[in-house]
């Protein structure tokens, strides 16, 4: 059971989040942390989630330049995603992720032959059923003119993933991850976890306590799957960001002004870092939007 309920949450987004309230940073904000980009919110007198919500992190610098790291979950409400589409029109480019090769068509017809030939896409459009929610590649508009890939293509992304041996080092690192959380307070939280998954799964309607169940769940658990991920660097994360980077110097070089950078949660905390350093622009603020509607 335990071994499903991690696969379920590193498949509906590979990234993490806190609760929180709604008050603005008011000190530097950690980028190392993928909290900074999603997170839950729990109302005052609750027990569970009742809406996940993703951030827009605007980051700026001169001449009028702005870069926003807008957090991607890819199962959601449709209203979530008609929500970002009326966004990303404000944009003059929007550099967005996908392993494809480059004028690969983005839409629902094939996102449908896609999922046929990849397990993920499959097991994520099942996730989407089960929770009552929708694939973002079903309703993003991809085919907006000012939308742009930014990401490896599947040979690429194949090679970098064979060659940093990417799939020994997560096994690795999940062994470690488990043998350091065994026993204590960790196992007890686990049981408790567990019995709230079993309990969502035997609900007349499972959509709704599932969704909050996954969303408490993760807080618990997801920063430790992007470390399983990613840990020290990775084809999944740091070879893909240094592609949309590539990218994103082009369309500065260009002389485009506002830029969106629309990609997994887990991606923007080494994108923050690449921004301010390399890019020399400053944290400005953080918008939020709801991704799951958990009433």
């Amino acid at each position: 059971m335990k071994t499903i309920t991690n696969l379920l949450l590193l498949v509906v987004c590979v990234t993490t989040f806190t609760f929180a309230d709604d008050k603005p940073v008011a000190k530097k904000p950690d980028y190392s942390k993928a909290s900074f980009y999603i997170r839950a919110i729990v109302p005052e007198g609750k027990k569970s989630p009742r809406s996940l919500e993703t951030a827009i992190v605007t980051f700026a610098g001169e001449n009028g330049l702005t870069v926003d790291l807008v957090a991607a979950i890819h199962v959601g409400d449709k209203a979530y995603y008609e929500k970002l589409n009326d966004i990303f029109k404000q944009y003059d480019i929007v550099l967005y992720e996908l392993v494809a090769e480059e004028g690969h068509p983005v839409d629902k017809e094939s996102f449908t032959n896609r999922k046929e030939k990849n397990v993920l896409g499959s097991f994520q459009e099942g996730m989407a059923e089960m929770l009552g929610l929708e694939h973002q590649l079903h309703h993003v508009d991809y085919a907006a003119k000012n939308f742009v890939h930014a990401d490896l293509s599947p040979e690429e992304f194949f090679k970098r993933f064979s060659e940093r041996g990417d799939m020994m080092q997560m096994l690795m690192r999940a062994i470690l991850l488990a043998l350091q959380k065994n026993g204590g307070d960790s196992a007890k939280k686990e049981m408790y976890n567990q019995g709230r998954f079993l309990g969502a799964m035997l609900a007349r309607d499972p959509s709704l306590p599932l969704k909050r169940t996954l969303a408490s769940m993760m807080y618990d658990q997801m920063e430790d799957g992007s470390w399983v991920i990613n840990g020290d660097g990775s084809s999944i994360i740091t070879d893909r960001n240094a592609a949309c980077l590539k990218v994103l110097k082009k369309t500065i070089k260009d002389g485009k002004k506002k830029i969106a950078i629309f990609y997994g949660g887990a991606h923007l905390s080494e994108f923050a870092k690449s921004l301010e350093k390399d890019f020399k622009l400053k944290y400005v603020e953080s918008k939020w939007v709801v991704a799951w509607d958990l009433n």
